[in-house]
């Protein structure tokens, strides 16, 4: 599905500085989710990003990827969040953002990912590897995202890991998805 190719490709049209893309989904403790990894799935189905989501383990890991790539990371200082935030960017201009979880371990990162209103937001690539909700198929999830639908995930979600105004930011991001051409299921 990842050939280095695609990733390349991948990281020229999305003016990513050079290997980091390679980097990131090789790297133990560092999840890529939301629009990148869509992207990564299925390029084509899905629009240019405007960001790149991540969840770290380490903060040494930040450390690297300025060593490394120039992003500079600023903590986002705010008490809606229980889970250290930080905005990272590479160079000035149209350089994308990166956003940045630092959470303890692979369980918690696990509990942030699967805990998305959305199906097809309940993946994640970490070390080479996809993990996705054990409620949903890893096909069944990639067919949905080469579809553009996006289904509510019923029930109740563990939100200790998000912002507390996470209601807002869902609806902004649904709104978003929409008029990237997805059709959201209830």
């Amino acid at each position: 599905m990842i050939s280095a190719l695609h990733l390349q490709t991948l990281a020229d049209s999305e003016r990513l500085p050079q290997g980091l893309l390679h980097w990131m989904i090789g790297v133990h403790g560092l999840y890529v989710y939301g629009g990148l990894l869509k992207r990564i799935i299925d390029s084509a189905s899905t629009v240019p990003l405007g960001d790149v989501d991540v969840i770290v383990l380490d903060a040494k890991v930040m450390e690297v990827m300025t060593e490394r790539f120039g992003i500079v990371f600023r903590r986002v200082n705010t008490t809606i969040t229980r889970t250290p935030y930080f905005i990272g960017k590479a160079g000035r201009g149209d350089a994308k953002i990166i956003h940045l979880a630092l959470l303890r371990s692979h369980e918690q990162a696990m509990r942030y990912v699967m805990n998305n209103q959305l199906d097809i937001d309940r993946l994640a690539l970490s070390n080479h590897h996809l993990f996705c909700d054990a409620n949903f198929s890893l096909d069944a999830i990639c067919n949905a995202i080469r579809r553009k639908h996006a289904t509510r995930v019923q029930g109740t979600r563990d939100m200790t890991l998000f912002a507390k105004n996470r209601p807002q930011i869902e609806h902004h991001y649904e709104v978003r998805l929409r008029r990237k051409g997805y059709t959201v299921i209830d």
